[in-house]
């Protein structure tokens, strides 16, 4: 396992803060939840779904399905404020498909000191960090997270920058194979600032 300490997580926030579109994406999206903490209204929740799935990319194809599907999940919020990790997964099970991404980030957004984001460049920086092997299940995810935290000594460190950190490593370590197929943002940064990511 590679050592991870408050320096990398602090060097993290740092390129995160340089990211104007990634910081207006998620000043956004935290605006409007906290304005609308309740999903008793499938107006409101309609529009927390399309900002999910516009900012983030989550892919839905049937937004307003889902925003249905969201609604009829019993005593969601409750589920929330208490940071049940097993509503993640009752928003992830729709219509034959497993949307954790989504429902990670959904969650999240609810209540950002008890869920990390479930991304593709943070199981990528999980498996190169710990060796964790991806099942797509949310609670096995969310143990990952915990125990990755608490092997390094990072547990009065946040899940958002947690994220912050798994998310920019994932995506170093794509960059170093010369992959392109990333955020643009990320991407240009990259290329001009790559000392900085030396510090991860």
């Amino acid at each position: 396992m590679i050592k991870i300490d408050e320096n990398k997580i602090e060097s993290a926030k740092n390129i995160y803060e340089k990211l104007p579109n990634w910081n207006l994406a998620n000043k956004v999206l935290t605006a409007y939840f906290n304005a609308n903490p309740k999903n008793n209204s499938e107006e409101v929740i309609l529009i927390k779904v399309c900002l999910i799935d516009s900012l983030y990319k989550t892919n839905l194809k049937d937004q307003i399905s889902v925003a249905k599907h969201i609604l009829g999940i019993e005593s969601l919020d409750k589920d929330l404020q208490e940071g049940k990790v097993s509503v993640v997964e009752k928003i992830a099970n729709w219509n034959g498909r497993n949307l954790i991404s989504f429902a990670s980030k959904f969650c999240h957004f609810h209540n950002k000191k008890t869920y990390p984001i479930y991304d593709k460049y943070v199981i990528i920086a999980l498996r190169k960090l710990i060796n964790w092997k991806d099942t797509r299940i949310f609670s096995d995810f969310f143990k990952a997270i915990k125990n990755f935290r608490e092997e390094n000594k990072l547990n009065n460190v946040s899940f958002e920058d947690i994220d912050k950190y798994l998310w920019l490593f994932g995506q170093w370590e794509q960059l170093k194979k010369g992959k392109k197929d990333i955020n643009k943002e990320i991407y240009n940064f990259y290329i001009n600032n790559k000392q900085l990511f030396e510090n991860l």
